[in-house]
This record gives C-alpha cells, sequence and structure tokens, in this order.
C-alpha cells in the first residue's frame, strides 16, 4: 500500500506527465491486489483532482474495468473499487449514458450474485444511473434488514431494505409508506 508521501507524489507526478496515468491504469491488472487497491485510489483521486487527465481513460471505458473490480476478493480492492466508481460517475455523468448497457449489466450481475454490500452499492448505482427495469430486482430487496457497510459517505450500518426503498422512491416506484 502507498504511505501518504508515495500517494501524493504519484499524484504529482501524474498532474505531470500523462505517462504515469497510463501507468496507473496498467496497474488495475496487477496480480498484487495491494497495487490494484492502490492504483484504484489514486484514479479516484486523480477524478476528483485532475479530472482533465482522468478524461481520456473513462472515455475508452475505464470506469465499465472499474466497476468490474468490485467482484474482486480482496476488500481492498473491492472498496477502492466502489469509490472510485462513484466519483467517476459524479464527476463524469454523461458514461452512464454513453456505457449503458454494460453498467447496467454489470451492477445486475452484482445485485443478483454479490454479497449484502455489493447488492447495497449495485442498488445505489442503478438508482444514480435510472435504471428503472431493475425496479422488480430492488424491490426484492425491500424488506432486508440486514446491515451494510460501503465505503460511501454516510453508509455505514444501513439496513438494504432501508437502500432498496430510497432508491425505489428514486426510480419512481411504488413506495411501501
Amino acid at each position: 500500500m502507498l504511505s501518504e508521501g508515495n500517494f501524493e507524489e504519484a499524484l504529482r507526478s501524474a498532474a505531470k506527465d500523462p505517462k504515469y496515468v497510463d501507468a496507473i491504469v496498467e496497474l488495475l491488472n496487477e496480480e498484487n491486489p495491494g497495487i490494484r487497491g492502490d492504483a484504484l485510489l489514486l484514479i479516484g483521486e486523480l477524478t476528483v483532482r485532475h479530472k482533465d487527465l482522468v478524461m481520456p481513460y473513462v472515455e475508452e471505458g475505464l470506469p465499465i474495468t472499474v466497476l468490474s473490480l468490485i467482484n474482486d476478493p480482496n476488500p481492498y480492492v473491492k472498496e477502492n473499487a466502489m469509490q472510485s466508481f462513484e466519483i467517476m460517475l459524479r464527476y463524469f455523468p454523461w458514461v452512464g449514458e454513453k456505457f449503458r448497457n454494460e453498467m447496467t449489466s454489470l451492477l445486475l450481475e452484482i445485485l443478483q450474485t454479490g454479497d449484502k454490500n455489493k447488492k447495497a452499492f449495485a442498488i445505489l448505482m442503478l438508482g444514480k444511473l435510472k435504471v428503472k427495469e431493475a425496479l422488480p430486482l430492488i424491490e426484492e430487496f425491500r424488506n432486508v434488514s440486514d446491515t451494510v457497510i460501503l465505503p460511501l459517505e454516510g453508509i455505514k450500518w444501513v439496513p438494504l431494505g432501508e437502500i432498496a426503498e430510497k432508491v425505489i422512491k428514486e426510480l419512481g416506484g411504488d413506495g411501501n409508506d
């Protein structure tokens, strides 16, 4: 894992030389999960600080690569993939349209096969992407009381059903109130 000093130095180097961004993106294919996790962390932070440097990679499908890493068995990789994907959706809202089919397919797969935390993440992202066709699947989680912890602001120890209910309402589904 990168130390704080190395993290900042990597960000500064990437800002000065776009070849560093190439190298960071290539690290997503590394076998070592610590390196993959660090690369995801750097991509998220580069998106926040230097959106223009990440733009070409986003246009080429980086959000799909990051989203697929949510299925990584390593928690460090999984959590950093969640954070980076959410950041990309926030900073590049148009990716939801450009990669809608691929993202929807991956998120629906995660919703059906993932653990409760991955399912919660998939529900939230399907809501952000306004995937109304996911409503029937999301409604299946309406009464699930299992709590989830996501590496996103404000989502710690929240019942999965509460997340599902919120997204159902956002998507215009039948609220249970």
